[in-house]
């Protein structure tokens, strides 16, 4: 089940950035990440709601309240990061270095967690990286010293850190409800709606503040925050689920088809022809997550 939904989600989560990158030149990156949450919030309370009124609510810890936020934390800066990047770079190249975060997440994993890949996952992981860094235009070595793709490779370090957070939450609320059962379609789901809600929180918070009058173009841009929120909402629920499944790298590294859909985005939406030279960096990603998918298992 973690092969469909990683898959899902990485081809959602490219919808949902085709959206932020269509507000990057409107509204500032704390705006666009606001919008991300805030427009994701009433799917995710929805959904609660009705799993509550059916089963119940889940036993909590303040352990998981810890986590929660970690994740909250670091996904913000990560999405805060990535947005920034599309100011600096094009489209594809943004996405596409940000998906180094497999690579981050496959070694963070194995020296820390004991997420150790099986010798095919590790060269389909190889094999995908080098799709991305033969995506990005100009090459690795070239767009390392713009600041868009250093704010991607940022991005990407930050979301393979909050991989781990969040499945640590999740195991979290397995532990505290085992009548929960092995889908965790259950946890996942309360999981997201308490990282979302303390996302909006703190970025409400931060816009409030500093920057209080950048909440009045809401109103101008609501129609487009509002499908970023939806396609965000789809996209997390996916990866929430996946992560509680199965090691995070092999998560990732299926939702490396993110970075193809971001180069076909590219060139369908945006007319950025100058991509048109990344397929080869397509057909070498898409040969790694089949590899990853053959010799991935879960955990």
């Amino acid at each position: 089940m973690w092969v469909f939904l990683a898959l899902g989600a990485g081809l959602l989560q490219s919808a949902r950035n085709a959206f932020a990158r269509s507000l990057a030149g409107s509204i500032s990156p704390v705006l666009n990440s606001w919008a991300r949450f805030a427009f994701n919030l009433p799917f995710s309370t929805t959904l609660v709601t009705v799993l509550v009124l059916a089963r119940g609510a889940p036993a909590t810890s303040p352990r998981f309240f810890a986590l929660a936020f970690a994740t909250g934390l670091a996904q913000l800066l990560g999405s805060i990061a990535l947005i920034a990047a599309f100011r600096h770079s094009n489209f594809a190249q943004s996405i596409v270095l940000h998906k180094l975060e497999v690579l981050f997440t496959a070694v963070i994993g194995a020296a820390l967690f004991s997420e150790m890949p099986t010798a095919l996952a590790w060269l389909g992981i190889l094999v995908s990286v080098a799709g991305v860094v033969v995506m990005a235009p100009g090459g690795a070595i070239r767009a390392r010293f713009g600041a868009g793709s250093v704010l991607a490779i940022a991005a990407g370090l930050l979301l393979a850190i909050v991989g781990f957070f969040l499945k640590a939450a999740i195991e979290e609320l397995v532990l505290l409800n085992p009548w929960v059962g092995t889908g965790r379609f259950l946890v996942a789901a309360h999981t997201l709606f308490h990282v979302t809600w303390m996302e909006v929180v703190l970025l409400t918070s931060w816009l409030l503040y500093p920057r209080r009058g950048e909440l009045a173009l809401v109103p101008v841009h609501w129609r487009r925050m509002l499908l970023q929120g939806s396609f965000g909402f789809s996209a997390s629920l996916g990866w929430f689920w996946a992560y509680s499944l199965t090691f995070v790298a092999y998560v990732k590294a299926a939702g490396q088809v993110e970075s193809v859909a971001a180069v076909l985005y590219s060139l369908l939406l945006w007319k950025e022809s100058e991509v048109s030279r990344q397929v080869p960096g397509m057909a070498l990603t898409l040969v790694g997550i089949v590899l990853v998918l053959l010799g991935g298992s879960p955990s």
